[in-house]
């Protein structure tokens, strides 16, 4: 997960809250709880979210998912491309290798290649720690046979829209298997028009920690599970959410991330 907005880093260092990046309760379950909270069978709930998994690539390891077909990858551009500050970032150039970790049983883990020519993302500079810019999308070399991407979803974003953030190895969370996803259930809180652009930065109030950052944030669709955002920044813990002071932002699949998608789907 990334970085925390300087503005609040003296915050989070004097907070007595155990977890920066906590907003409000912690709601965070590793996938075998949320099963059982939600009274669905462990294995189905494994399917349910088996296209979350990890990008691995030579500068960082965070969050990642298979998004409209099984061999297209989305994730957050800084775990990629680190960013040491808003206005540059580090190896602004494609990796030389990449790989897309998934596990079935949140122990064994299974790595897929990535085809690093096929990388796409946006080379704009990021103006904030709550930009529209933080998104990288990839293909890998061949497609992951019986998992089941996450759709892309057809209908705009509201505030209060419920939502459920999927990612993997958050490293404040107490978790069984390494390879665990981590799943939490929160809201929408606000829908930021980034540029104008419609959906394009949202503020909610799911709690996440460094890992968290390329993780998935989906709904369910008419086309089943569908995904609607990426993990990308926190702020700080805090005890309630606050669109100025404390949320957790994620970039919304807005038209230039979607068109980045279906171009590497060999779409128009």
């Amino acid at each position: 997960m990334r970085r925390i907005a300087l503005v609040f880093y003296i915050l989070v260092a004097a907070s007595s809250m155990a977890m920066a990046g906590t907003v409000g309760a912690d709601k965070r379950l590793a996938i075998a709880d949320y099963a059982k909270q939600h009274k669905i069978d462990e294995p189905a709930a494994r399917k349910l979210f088996g296209a979350s998994g990890r990008i691995m690539c030579p500068f960082n390891a965070a969050s990642a998912f298979l998004v409209y077909k099984s061999d297209i990858v989305l994730s957050a551009r800084h775990v990629v491309l680190p960013e040491p500050s808003m206005k540059s970032y580090a190896g602004a150039s494609r990796p030389s290798r990449c790989a897309f970790e998934l596990s079935s049983d949140g122990e064994k883990s299974t790595w897929y290649e990535v085809d690093v020519k096929t990388i796409i993302y946006p080379e704009n500079k990021e103006r904030s720690f709550t930009d529209r810019f933080d998104w990288i999308v990839m293909k890998l070399t061949k497609p992951i046979p019986d998992v089941t991407p996450y759709a892309l979803t057809d209908t705009a974003l509201a505030a209060d829209d419920d939502v459920t953030m999927v990612t993997l190895r958050q490293d404040d969370f107490p978790h069984d298997g390494w390879n665990e996803r981590i799943v939490e259930d929160c809201k929408i809180r606000k829908v930021i028009d980034i540029d104008a652009i419609a959906g394009s930065g949202l503020k909610l109030y799911c709690s996440a920690a460094p890992g968290a950052s390329g993780g998935a944030l989906v709904r369910q669709g008419p086309k089943g599970i569908e995904a609607v955002g990426i993990q990308s920044s926190i702020t700080r813990s805090c005890k309630k959410f606050n669109a100025r002071s404390c949320y957790s932002f994620a970039v919304g699949l807005s038209e230039d991330v979607r068109k980045a998608i279906r171009q590497l789907a060999g779409e128009p």
